[in-house]
Parts: structure tokens; C-alpha cells; sequence
């Protein structure tokens, strides 16, 4: 209970400071994107302000960091704390067709989810579940996915985050490259399901087996 009170102050506390201090005007920003980066200097004195919510939110879902040197400040999303990375030499933002998928065993909840479709098409998807015992139903939508790749210097590995809910906030090295690609979207891998029982525009809806 202790937790979950000291959960709920920290919430409090840091949509308002991100009332007061959300976004950071003093550092570059992607056009339209909630990304935002700076020199060392820059970040570190915006990063100060945060320190104290961070530190109390390290407390409470990460209480046994080692202190190490800090590249990354990565804490629950629900919290609504930017995302911090440090030392980045480079970011890639990427669109990528995607596709939300959900599986159904009833028409209810399936219509409850993915909303009205023509009788004729709610009439095959009822003569698909009634012909076989192991007879589900997969709801497929597409949508656009944005992401950001992040290299940060001396690292083999890139992090790959979504960042439309918080907001990223990066400190930049000296030789900082931003590759923006979302006038390229990837393209989708190819769809196993084809053939759909139903679709209202937004939901597609195929048969399989279980």
C-alpha cells in the first residue's frame, strides 16, 4: 500500500513538472516529434531538474542499480518521464508498416473489440467458428509504427524505443547525426493470412485453427 501511495506521488509530481518544464525549449527538436537534443552541457543542465523524480523513481522499480556510468535513463513508461540517452552519436527514425493482430474464440467479444460488420460477414465468421471445434478468429490492423534507432558512442548495439508517450531527450557527441526516413516507410513483411472473412475498413478478420 506504502508503495503504491509513494507511486501515485511521484506521478503527481512529475506531470507537474512536465507542466512547467515539458517540452524543453532551450534544446533542438525534430520537427513534429516529441525528440529533443543538445550538447552535454545543454542536457545536463535540463537533466538536473529531472534528477530528483528519477532518483525517487529508481528507488521504487529499480532498487538495486549499481551506480555505473548513467547512458541511459529507461524507467517504467506509466511514470511519463522522458527518456534520457547520453553520449549519441546517432538516431535513426523509422516508419514501419505494422499490424496489431488479436485472435477470438466468440463473435461478442470480437465485435466488441473490432466493432460492426455487414451481416453477410458476420454471418461467415459464426459458420467459421461453428465448423470445427479448434476454429478461431484473427483480427488484423495496420497501422503506421515510428520509431527511433539510438547509437550511442563506444556501444555495438543500438536501442530501438518508441517514444510518442514520454518524450525523448538526448545528449548528443560532436559529430551527433539525425537520419529522419519517415518519408520512407519500411515495407511490411508479407502477411501468412489472405482471404478475409470480414473487414469494416479498419479490421480485417481471417479464420485459422488453434
Amino acid at each position: 500500500m506504502q508503495d503504491a501511495i509513494a507511486v501515485q506521488s511521484l506521478k503527481s509530481d512529475i506531470a507537474l513538472l512536465r507542466q512547467n518544464i515539458w517540452p524543453p525549449l532551450e534544446l533542438a527538436n525534430v520537427e513534429g516529434l516529441p525528440i529533443y537534443y543538445g550538447t552535454k552541457q545543454q542536457v545536463a543542465d535540463y537533466y538536473q531538474q529531472w534528477t530528483g523524480l528519477i532518483e525517487r523513481a529508481q528507488d521504487l522499480f529499480q532498487p538495486f542499480m549499481q551506480d555505473e556510468v548513467l547512458d541511459v535513463i529507461h524507467l517504467p513508461s506509466h511514470l511519463n518521464l522522458p527518456l534520457f540517452f547520453f553520449h549519441v552519436d546517432r538516431i535513426r527514425i523509422n516508419k514501419t508498416r505494422a499490424k496489431e493482430s488479436k485472435t477470438f474464440r466468440g463473435l461478442a467479444s470480437l465485435m466488441e473489440k473490432c466493432g460492426q460488420f455487414e451481416p453477410e460477414q458476420v454471418l461467415a465468421m459464426k459458420q467459421w467458428l461453428d465448423s470445427d471445434d479448434t476454429a478461431a478468429l484473427v483480427a488484423h490492423r495496420e497501422f503506421i509504427d515510428l520509431r527511433t534507432y539510438i547509437f550511442q558512442h563506444g556501444q555495438s548495439e543500438y536501442t530501438r524505443t518508441r517514444f510518442y508517450v514520454n518524450g525523448l531527450v538526448l545528449s548528443t557527441e560532436q559529430h551527433f547525426e539525425l537520419v529522419d526516413a519517415r518519408d520512407k516507410p519500411r515495407k511490411q513483411r508479407n502477411d501468412s493470412y489472405s482471404d478475409p472473412l470480414a473487414d469494416n475498413t479498419t479490421w480485417k478478420v481471417f479464420g485459422k485453427y488453434r
